[in-house]
């Protein structure tokens, strides 16, 4: 009995230190984590369909690299700055501009001031130039010639005012300046004079001016046939300039006027003394000598 007793107390124990052992796989394996069943596809919705080829290609492309924004954002800079260079001249850059510059680098500035109000020269502002030279052909051959060239070749007065030429005016020959700077500098001397009241002649000059910016070595003479300008007569002493032009028929006259034959020498020698008191264009006519 006591050794039946003793065995089952012996197995008894064995089973009892062989139970802890085969427990621990089982925690393990209740502690361990179930895997969550996949979730099924909502019944009715499709799978969506494949990208379009452009929508590919955009993924698939290289996408811009960083340095490269501030590149693209100083573009449209570049490209005002590139277009401001191969755009024309602004209108501003025309003949009025370069006379402006001649003017005071040939010298006008320092005798009629730098604004036209005048110093050593006389003035050309508040319309002083219009009523000296009503047209610009003729301040254009005032300027050229000077006060010795308009006194040896048109007389001791001049503009239509008959200013007395006082030899102060220095002449600007085609060596200095050439047709078209000289009318450049005109041109800015008459605008410093203010509004033009000849609109006319404003508007010639203009477009002369423009005509010789576009033909530099076009002369003034040339310049005016071409716009159709007709170069009105020389203002001041043009007559007492010349006496012999001035008495020229009265010679013609009393030779006979070139188609006539005197009669005799004492209606020739009236004929002669009546072309001094008349007109030349009376004086030479048949009347006055009648054989």
């Amino acid at each position: 009995m006591g050794g039946d007793g003793g065995g089952a107390d012996g197995e008894g124990t064995a089973d009892a230190g062989a139970a802890p052992a085969s427990s621990a796989p089982a925690k393990a394996a209740a502690s361990a984590p179930a895997s969550m069943p996949a979730h099924p596809e909502p019944a009715g919705v499709e799978a969506a369909p494949p990208p379009s080829p452009m929508v590919e290609a955009y993924q698939k492309r290289r996408k811009i690299p960083f340095w490269a924004m501030p590149v693209l954002a100083a573009l449209p800079l570049w490209a005002y700055v590139y277009t401001g260079t191969l755009s024309p001249p602004p209108a501003g850059e025309g003949p009025a501009v370069l006379g402006e510059e001649l003017y005071a680098g040939s010298g006008c500035a320092g005798c009629h001031g730098g604004g036209g109000g005048g110093g050593v020269g006389p003035a050309f502002t508040g319309g002083a130039i219009y009523e000296t030279f009503p047209s610009f052909v003729t301040h254009f051959e005032w300027v050229r010639l000077g006060s010795a060239g308009w006194e040896a070749e048109r007389g001791s007065t001049y503009g239509a005012n008959e200013t007395p030429v006082g030899g102060g005016m220095p002449g600007f020959g085609e060596e200095q300046l050439s047709d078209a700077d000289l009318l450049y500098i005109v041109l800015h001397e008459r605008e410093l004079g203010g509004e033009n009241p000849d609109t006319e002649d404003a508007e010639a000059l203009e477009e002369v001016a423009l005509l010789m910016s576009e033909n530099p070595d076009m002369t003034l003479e040339e310049a005016l046939a071409e716009v159709g300008v007709e170069a009105p007569e020389a203002e001041g002493g043009t007559q007492s300039a010349d006496p012999d032009a001035e008495n020229a028929p009265a010679e013609g006259t009393g030779e006979g006027g070139g188609n006539e034959e005197p009669s005799d020498g004492g209606d020739a020698s009236q004929t002669g003394d009546n072309a001094e008191d008349t007109e030349p264009p009376q004086s030479a006519g048949g009347d006055s000598a009648s054989p």
